[in-house]
């Protein structure tokens, strides 16, 4: 489950930062045309920094990959009234 986890997460993140890119390369082509674009997309990218250190962390530190085994020499059987 980690392993698809961090999968999943690790194709997303790299849309979102590829997705950026190409944000940050209109922002440099057209940074004549306004005064905010250049500290939106620091702000962007600072997001983006710890975006992805907190998804990494939560998914690292709350996935556990214990399994559920039926111990069958117990004595906590559930009895079956027919």
């Amino acid at each position: 489950m980690l392993i698809m986890n961090l999968w999943i997460f690790t194709l997303s993140i790299i849309l979102l930062w590829w997705l950026f890119i190409v944000a940050k390369i209109h922002a440099y082509k057209f940074k004549n045309f306004s005064n905010h674009i250049i500290i939106i997309t620091q702000i962007l990218t600072i997001f983006l920094i710890i975006l992805t250190i907190v998804w990494y962390s939560i998914i690292l530190f709350t996935t556990s990959n214990t399994t559920n085994v039926k111990n069958y020499n117990s004595f906590d059987v559930d009895e079956v009234n027919y």
